[in-house]
């Protein structure tokens, strides 16, 4: 009975649908660029894909997609133009890939979603399956040196290091992390909208816990994104008596777990690894003061305003090859370096004005959270342009409005 209400509640459409649904999900998020596959990723494979699968089904799209399409072909051309002095092509493909994965793609892809709590689902068991490879990875060398074969990575960091895991994904540190976190705000959304019983209850914390176990191997932006949901979520939640017990003896009982002799334990065969330097690492990303992050960010370089930086540099790697032109990590930045002043906030108009007509009068006011995180976490690097949270808000955002309201929406969402 269990397992049939279970099967219900996440494969309502079938095991075979859900699990075609759950690879393109995966590729898309974490984009494998294989080693015998150089000029090919899977997040390339799946959108191809999505487009013929597409072609057959009818589509009607609002006014708004088109005029927000016809606003990013002018931010294009002056990228175009920009390329054209500058031969640095950085800034023309992240438009297209924001373009085709970040705006097209969910639009396409939502059309084959039947409800919320299926992409929900979708989203959170694809990321637990990353965080277990993740753990995995990072206390068994040899998985890690698989992966090292197998996948190119585009992290800053090579397989001598220890610090940082490595997952099934070429994207690492900060960017996997902020991809990771988005299965903790999916597992939240899903125990806040459903009427859960025991059993998908603890199936949705112990994904959560997996998740936020990972996101502190990896990087600590999503660690931040991960916490600052669960906040807002106990929050929500505090309102009832025994939602406060409940979560008065999970923060109890994850007090008495010594979580730092279990990371001793498991990574005891890790030649190099030093747990003090690793919880001071975690660590310092919390304090107030002399945050190494907040401090680097400071630091960094915002080339002043001038005729040149007005009109854009149309550079986004440096010239030399090596790092970004504009000398910081921030994603403002570095758009305002390259596009310009003028046409970088002509572009972030735009599409925050796209998100926000998107969403239904009828949509929860929690979209706008999405929104918040996604625009607060650009001033530390470009994540926009890494397209898999703007995937997962543009995406979330669209099967929200295919919700209908009636007296039992809480429990299946159509």
């Amino acid at each position: 009975m269990i397992e049939s209400q279970i099967n219900k509640t996440i494969f309502p459409h079938g095991k075979l649908n859900f699990l075609l649904k759950f690879i393109f999900i995966f590729s898309i998020f974490f984009d494998i660029n294989f080693t015998f596959l150089p000029s090919i990723t899977t997040a390339r494979i799946c959108f191809l894909v999505l487009l013929l699968v597409s072609v057959n089904k009818k589509k009607v799209f609002a006014k708004t997609f088109y005029n927000f399409l016809f606003s990013l072909s002018l931010v294009f051309l002056v990228a175009l133009i920009q390329y054209s002095f500058s031969s640095d092509s950085a800034q023309l493909s992240r438009l297209l890939w924001f373009t085709l994965y970040s705006i097209i793609a969910p639009f396409l892809f939502i059309s084959f979603i039947k409800s919320r709590n299926e992409l929900l689902y979708l989203i959170s068991f694809t990321v637990a399956l990353q965080a277990i490879l993740t753990i995995l990875s990072f206390i068994n060398p040899s998985i890690k040196a698989l992966f090292y074969n197998l996948i190119i990575f585009t992290s800053n960091f090579d397989e001598d290091q220890v610090l940082r895991a490595v997952a099934f994904a070429s994207i690492g540190g900060a960017g996997l992390s902020v991809i990771q976190s988005i299965g903790v705000i999916s597992s939240l959304v899903l125990l806040k909208i459903n009427n859960n019983g025991f059993y998908r209850t603890i199936l949705l914390w112990f994904i959560i816990i997996i998740i936020i176990v990972s996101i502190v191997l990896i990087g600590r932006t999503g660690l931040f994104i991960s916490f600052f949901s669960l906040i807002i979520y106990f929050i929500n939640q505090i309102k009832k008596i025994k939602n406060i017990v409940l979560i008065s003896l999970i923060s109890v009982t994850i007090y008495q777990v010594n979580l730092i002799s279990i990371l001793e334990n498991l990574t005891s065969g890790i030649n190099g690894f030093s747990v003090d330097v690793f919880t001071e690492w975690i660590e310092n990303a919390f304090k107030l003061k002399n945050n190494d992050t907040s401090e680097a960010l400071a630091s960094m370089p915002i080339p002043p305003i001038n005729l040149q930086t007005i009109i854009g540099t149309g550079r986004v790697v440096h010239e030399s090859g090596i790092g970004n032109a504009s000398g910081n990590d921030s994603g403002y930045i570095q758009t305002y370096y390259s596009l310009g002043l003028l046409i970088s906030v002509f572009f972030y108009t735009i599409y925050i004005l796209f998100l926000r007509n998107q969403i239904n009068r009828t949509s929860s006011k929690s979209l706008y959270i999405l929104l918040f995180i996604m625009f607060t976490i650009e001033i530390k690097e470009p994540f926009i342009f890494q397209y898999v949270f703007p995937f997962f808000v543009l995406s979330i955002i669209l099967v929200s409005n295919k919700i209908k309201i009636n007296s039992d929406s809480r429990l299946y969402i159509e």
